[in-house]
């Protein structure tokens, strides 16, 4: 391995992934011919090739082979530059193909093992799941070619590409969609298995797969994959390398998972810790024991997590800010609160109501402070579950309401709001109003955010409870109320359904909330603010600091495979990377008539996809006129015109397009300097491939790009039918101003471009159909 990665070990290893990029580096490195030094010495492997393919001559005149691919390799087809000594020859000309067709015996209880496309990994057979089939059927079943000690398996789908050498010298049957190489010398196939399972020879595979999703390979395709050879020796010694490097990696693994359990082991003591103090002044001292080390302490997600729901446990326990004995205490609000109520009640402004007992000694699954009191939740609010949906009913103003999928924890997300039909005297009884507490009654029952007016007019569906607090309890504690009793699992005993659980209003009537004297619960929330804020900048430095490690790592690898290492270019900072990527789309397309910004966000998203960008990280919404990311944007115009490259100009027409400024081209050196030569290559073809379509035709095409991506990263099936109605029907309603027959159109078109075939690269688009009456 070179002295870069030597050097630069613990920053590979404790990057994200980082272990796992590592042995991948290690067969990239090993199949490149950089992973041991070259002997000129060493009988060239085209000696080796000669007596391949003499015994691949005999196979076919005394055994009738038919397994047999071109016999050239040419330089166009050799995807490395290989070492002196080593040769390319393919797949189909070092071993015979057998493949299991038909119908697959019967399984049984027991008899021969079947060795199935599940049971080969990457680099290793694996007995579990483990099958059979009975003895009477194994010879007629294996007609074809029994595997030998040393041959390779290899799985053409459902996984495609896992490969592996044969290990096993009892009598085992193999399984439709595995492949048997019967390798004409056996020698090879310790190698040969490692070139296959690098990301080089895995996108090789990718290149002659088929299926829209590239899940499968046939045979007559796969013998035709070059694959480069050492000579013999150097590659007993390459195998024997990657064994002990891959050694390496099993103890540096082992390590981590040692020191990543010890860590969280600490850290959760020391949390437990502040949980067990005896009031908020034992806590103010063991938390500043612990604020000492935070920076040691609080450096993973998980242990950020774990403090977060410590926080929310002392705060509804009392334990977090002291008490002052002038507050009010809890009993007596609790009073005034009944007070209120009875007087509603009398005035037929509010419904009466069945008093629940008091919360028994039972129920309490801890203690509070003197000032506080338990009480039901029936107690502290007034609650109203939503409107049931009713896609019949055409009575009312269509109004947006909330469902379960817009409540998260402490937030609301409404990209994607309903609209519904609402009748006048219905509004008051579902509409939300700021301050009310909005609870998820299925889904992750109990999970709750306050509602602060983010959209006017607001109501809520039957999913839904609406909790409306007495006489000025502060909702944002009784969101902690739930979220901690959400985290220790004490809700869970209020939720009904065996499999699928609710939150009935029966169950939240009655589930006891540790109540604090008013004045109190307005000092815990916002010790609570304060302390959650701490939490979320050491998650934002973390993240900021794994993004770093992610680019160094990325940075290193790229340097250690490139041909020079001098030369390879320096990944630079997600915000630089982005206004380059723009500036170089601009300067490209600023002339064209039909280039303005909504082609420029266009041609960004669908470069990041094609060259498959990780530094661009774009979060695109479902917008009206295809993906898009508007904080984006918003960041690289400002950037462009900063440069004095370019700015935003309105049109005479409509939209907005991009005049040069003084300093327009001068991007280039730095953009050269952030991309690798074959990431630019894909971000030119992309470019130039867009150049003369008008708005439309980016529009549509990119938006079907992205409807199909999101398919395949949620691994739904992919039709031409699914993803023109996933455009049409659950995107935005703008869409339908065309019809499907174009929109099938331009999917053909896109299928005629290899670089416009998605791969399940970046997120998924957010949000969806924003106003079309009668979706749910």
């Amino acid at each position: 391995m070179t002295v870069l990665l030597t050097e630069n070990l613990p920053l590979l290893s404790g990057a994200p992934d980082g272990i796992k990029k590592l042995r991948e580096l290690i067969l990239e490195l090993a199949v490149r011919g950089k992973l041991v030094p070259q002997d000129p010495n060493d009988e060239p492997a085209g000696e080796l090739l000669k007596s391949i393919t003499a015994e691949q001559l005999r196979l076919m005149v005394e055994e009738g082979l038919r397994t047999k691919a071109q016999t050239e390799v040419p330089q166009k087809d050799q995807y490395l530059k290989i070492s002196s000594g080593w040769a390319y020859s393919r797949l189909g000309n070092l071993a015979r193909f057998i493949d299991y067709r038909g119908r697959t015996p019967t399984k049984t209880s027991s008899g021969i093992p079947l060795i199935t496309a599940k049971n080969v990994r990457s680099g290793f057979i694996s007995r579990e799941p483990q099958e059979f089939i009975a003895k009477n059927e194994y010879s007629s079943w294996m007609t074809r070619g029994f595997p030998r000690l040393g041959d390779l398996l290899f799985t053409t789908e459902a996984p495609m590409g896992n490969v592996a050498l044969v290990n096993i010298s009892e009598q085992f049957a193999l399984a439709q969609r595995v492949i048997c190489f019967q390798l004409h010398e056996i020698s090879i196939g310790p190698f040969l298995k490692l070139a296959m399972m690098s990301s080089t020879f895995q996108r090789q595979l990718l290149e002659v797969a088929t299926g829209m999703t590239a899940t499968g390979v046939k045979s007559s395709r796969l013998k035709e994959i070059p694959v480069p050879l050492p000579p013999l020796a150097e590659q007993h010694r390459i195998v024997a390398k990657v064994d002990e490097l891959m050694t390496l990696c099993d103890r540096m693994e082992a390590q981590q998972a040692d020191s990543e359990s010890a860590h969280a082991q600490l850290v959760q003591v020391l949390l437990d810790s502040l949980t067990q103090t005896s009031d908020a002044t034992d806590f103010a001292t063991n938390w500043q024991r612990l604020a000492e080390h935070f920076h040691t302490l609080f450096t993973t997600e998980p242990s950020i997590d774990a403090l977060k729901q410590t926080l929310l446990q002392l705060a509804v326990m009392g334990k977090l800010v002291p008490q002052d004995p002038n507050d009010e205490p809890a009993s007596e609000l609790l009073k005034r609160i009944a007070e209120e109520k009875s007087r509603l009640v009398a005035k037929g402004k509010l419904k009466k109501q069945k008093s629940l007992p008091d919360v028994d000694e039972e129920e309490k699954p801890y203690a509070l402070p003197s000032s506080w009191k338990w009480a039901r939740f029936d107690s502290v609010s007034n609650t109203r579950l939503g409107k049931m949906l009713d896609k019949a009913k055409n009575k009312g103003e269509l109004r947006p309401y909330l469902r379960n999928t817009n409540v998260q924890w402490f937030n609301f997300e409404i990209d994607d709001l309903k609209s519904m039909r609402f009748e006048e005297h219905e509004l008051d009884e579902y509409r939300v109003t700021p301050g009310d507490l909005v609870i998820c009654e299925g889904g992750e029952p109990g999970r709750c955010a306050v509602w602060e007016g983010e959209v006017e007019d607001m109501f809520i569906q039957k999913a839904l409870h609406r909790a409306r607090p007495w006489l000025g309890i502060s909702p944002f504690f009784l969101q902690s109320c739930l979220k901690a009793a959400a985290n220790s699992g004490y809700l869970n005993q209020f939720f009904t359904g065996a499999t699928i659980k609710h939150f009935s209003g029966e169950k939240l009537a009655k589930y006891p909330v540790p109540l604090p004297p008013l004045a109190e619960q307005y000092r815990i929330v916002a010790k609570v603010n304060q302390l959650i804020a701490l939490c979320d900048r050491l998650k934002t430095r973390l993240t900021q600091s794994r993004q770093l490690n992610e680019q160094l790592t990325s940075t290193l690898v790229e340097r250690a495979l490139a041909e020079d290492a001098l030369q390879a270019p320096i990944a630079t900072d997600r915000q630089t990377t982005r206004t380059l990527l723009a500036a170089e789309i601009t300067h490209r397309l600023h002339s064209q008539r039909t280039f303005g910004q909504r082609k420029l966000q266009k041609v960004i998203y669908l470069a990041e996809h094609a060259a498959r960008l990780a530094a661009i990280q774009g979060d695109y919404l479902r917008d009206a006129a295809g993906p898009h990311d508007r904080q984006l944007m918003n960041q690289i115009e400002g950037e462009l015109q900063n440069h004095k490259w370019y700015e935003r100009i309105e049109r005479e027409t409509v939209g907005y397009t991009y005049r040069p400024l003084p300093q327009a081209g001068q991007h280039q050196q730095a953009y050269e300097n952030a991309w690798l030569a074959a990431e630019r290559a894909s971000i030119e073809q992309v470019i130039e491939l867009m150049r003369d379509w008008d708005t439309d035709r980016c529009e549509m095409t990119v938006t079907l790009y992205a409807a199909w991506n999101d398919f395949i990263l949620e691994g739904r099936p992919v039709t031409d039918e699914a993803i023109v109605d996933e455009v049409m029907h659950s995107w935005n309603d703008t869409k339908l101003r065309f019809g499907k027959i174009e929109w099938l159109e331009v999917l053909a078109e896109i299928k005629k471009h290899k670089i416009l075939m998605p791969t399940g690269f970046g997120k998924r688009t957010k949000g969806g159909m924003l106003s079309l009456p009668g979706f749910e």
